[in-house]
């Protein structure tokens, strides 16, 4: 091979770095912004794979990100939004409706996480709600508050200090159908009510 032939260090260098901002780019936008998603039902993302040993280096980046300790789907099904019905954005000064109906699993739970990715810093001790807290109607139909302060509704998860926030269900060991077919969990509805005390 000549010496025009070879590649030149350049050529090297130019090639390594193209390699480290693909991969560091791709991961970047997986873990602060796309998520490791994989699906998607009604504005509520997650993964079939968090949790279990097939899950892709994006999936388990993403997980470790967000400190999310996920367990295998036939444990726990993990949907996260961070916006409302209407596509906007969870405000920590927004107040929002959440309503649901029954969960095709032993037990469910709604968390919130602030913009951080980590549980909002108050002392409200009210960062989540679950199935033992609010009060189905004759329908299974169920409503709890996500809002800065308690309101008179039964169930509230408090996001005082949360920023824009996330909001996870989870539900615990599931039916066979709901693992299949994540497109078959009613995910709950969140209606923004006011912000600021404004409507």
């Amino acid at each position: 091979m000549s010496d025009n032939a070879k590649p030149s260090r350049w050529a090297w260098s130019a090639t390594i770095a193209l390699g480290l901002v693909v991969g560091l780019g791709s991961a970047w936008w997986i873990t602060a912004k796309a998520g490791a998603r994989g699906f998607e039902n009604k504005g509520w993302t997650g993964s079939t794979l968090a949790g279990s040993s097939g899950a892709d280096p994006w999936t388990r980046a993403q997980i470790a990100v967000r400190g999310l300790l996920a367990l295998n789907k036939s444990q726990a099904i993990y949907l996260t939004t961070h916006t409302d019905s209407s596509g906007a954005a969870l405000r920590a000064d927004c107040r929002y409706r959440v309503s649901g109906s029954a969960m095709p699993g032993r037990w469910w739970s709604v968390t919130v996480y602030a913009a951080d990715n980590y549980l909002p810093m108050n002392d409200d001790d009210a960062l989540s709600f679950d199935a033992t807290e609010v009060t189905p109607d004759a329908s299974g139909q169920w409503t709890a508050l996500l809002a800065p302060k308690r309101a008179g509704e039964s169930a509230w998860a408090s996001t005082r200090n949360a920023g824009n926030y996330d909001v996870t269900l989870r539900v615990y060991n599931p039916t066979l159908e709901a693992q299949a077919d994540f497109g078959k969990i009613p995910v709950p509805t969140i209606t923004k009510l006011d912000c600021g005390g404004a409507a």
